[in-house]
């Protein structure tokens, strides 16, 4: 008999410390959230391809310029070949670092549908609206298609009349006379806040044409040796993306201001670049610069298809120019070829997996721990007498209502502290 206060000791000390441990487990694992998304964009997920990775905070920050780790090798950019012996992909930025357990096979297996190549929206086309002057239609093509008029911008001019090249031999552009050479001439200029120019001919007609596709932020500069792209304010995280015959050959995430960046050597060799704040998904904030001769898409906008029945009597070097600006009216956006929000179901699934062991633990240790507080308090319930015999304690019925009332405490702190853990944020 003596040796059960010491057993009951030892078993209330095992169980109180079980569910103190559970307790302090359930909460470590609880507050352990997925602070950070990974996400692979490319055009393909074939062994070698290239994927680009962009990390997402939670509250959809894109993390600047992170060191690149694929299992355990520091990578030179975010720019990565998908390896079959990828197992993990970590990224470091400041003092914060981010693991994911991303192996070949997840990218493999993971569907994505390719994107399609953006073009002007209907509500940029419906304000895109061909001028009249006279019996003749004026058509201004910038050369990246998408002009923004703060800069310095050459632009095509094609005028046609019943659907040929006009007759006129000059054109006056804000006043100034310039020749016009079959229906076509090219000039210089900022748009400014007007956006168009004023056009006049020398029987009187004249007009004002409207820029049919302002664009936004961005604009490229192409001299001989090297491609600078320029924004309007200082921009963070712009993406560049390279293509060459129609193939995606990589992209850079950097910052650009308004006196320009030298973008690298390897750029001058692209077919095609494009400059976006999201190569996925660019909205009208991009720009686009094209040198490929062939048309990549059908004249279909209602602003330029009238002029492509009459364009195949303008001049070559007419025809190339509106070939190749044209060709920067298609944005290619990259596709997603894995989403983390696939870990992040994985790393929910694998945190309820433990929580439910840990909740099971504290369960079972409340539930002895009840058992053997109720069995300690009425062990202990029992009627004392002074040496007269009169009663000094409580009277048994009083004695146990306390203990039922102690035991009742006790089941709703655990019901209490079991629905605080598991509506803990």
């Amino acid at each position: 008999m003596s040796k059960n206060p010491l057993i009951l000791k030892i078993v209330s000390v095992v169980i109180y410390l079980t569910a103190f441990v559970s307790v302090c487990l359930f909460v470590n694992a609880q507050m352990n959230k997925y602070d950070y998304f990974i996400y692979l964009y490319g055009e393909s997920t074939a062994p070698g391809s290239k994927a680009l990775i962009k990390v997402l905070s939670r509250d959809g920050e894109l993390v600047s310029n992170p060191v690149v780790y694929i299992n355990g090798v520091k990578q030179l950019s975010s720019l990565i070949d998908l390896r079959p012996d990828m197992k993990e992909i970590k990224v470091v930025f400041g003092t914060t670092e981010a693991a994911f357990p991303l192996k070949y096979k997840n990218v493999a297996d993971y569907h994505f549908v390719p994107q399609k190549k953006l073009r002007p929206t209907k509500m940029e086309a419906d304000n895109a609206k061909i001028v009249n002057i006279g019996n003749r239609k004026i058509f201004l093509l910038p050369e990246n298609f998408r002009a923004v008029p703060e800069f310095e911008t050459t632009v095509g001019v094609y005028c046609t009349e019943n659907d040929k090249p006009c007759a006129d031999t000059s054109i006056f552009l804000d006043g100034s006379q310039q020749e016009l050479k079959n229906g076509f001439m090219k000039f210089t200029t900022v748009f400014g806040k007007d956006q168009g120019v004023n056009v006049s001919f020398e029987n009187g007609d004249n007009g004002y044409i409207p820029i049919p596709y302002p664009g936004k932020m961005f604009k490229f500069y192409k001299t001989q040796n090297s491609l600078t792209l320029a924004s309007l304010s200082d921009t963070r995280n712009v993406h560049i993306d390279c293509f060459n015959e129609g193939k995606w050959i990589g992209t850079d995430i950097v910052s650009v201001g308004y006196e320009g960046l030298v973008l690298p050597e390897p750029y001058s060799r692209c077919d095609t670049v494009q400059a976006s704040m999201n190569s996925a998904s660019p909205g009208t904030m991009f720009a686009v610069l094209s040198s490929v001769k062939n048309l990549q898409g059908n004249i279909d906008d209602p602003y330029f298809a009238p002029l492509a029945k009459a364009l195949p009597e303008f001049s070559p070097s007419a025809q190339r120019f509106f070939v190749t600006a044209y060709n920067s009216s298609f944005f290619q956006p990259l596709s997603m070829i894995f989403s983390g929000e696939k870990l992040e179901k994985e790393f929910n699934a694998a945190r309820d997996k433990e929580l439910s062991a840990y909740r099971i633990m504290l369960i079972i240790s409340s539930i002895l721990g009840f058992a053997l507080f109720a069995y300690i308090m009425f062990k202990n319930i029992k009627v004392v007498e002074d040496e007269d015999g009169e009663v000094i304690s409580n009277s048994l019925a009083k004695q146990r209502a306390i203990a039922i009332c102690a035991l009742a405490f006790f089941a709703l702190f655990i019901l209490g502290l079991l629905y605080f853990l598991n509506n803990l944020a």
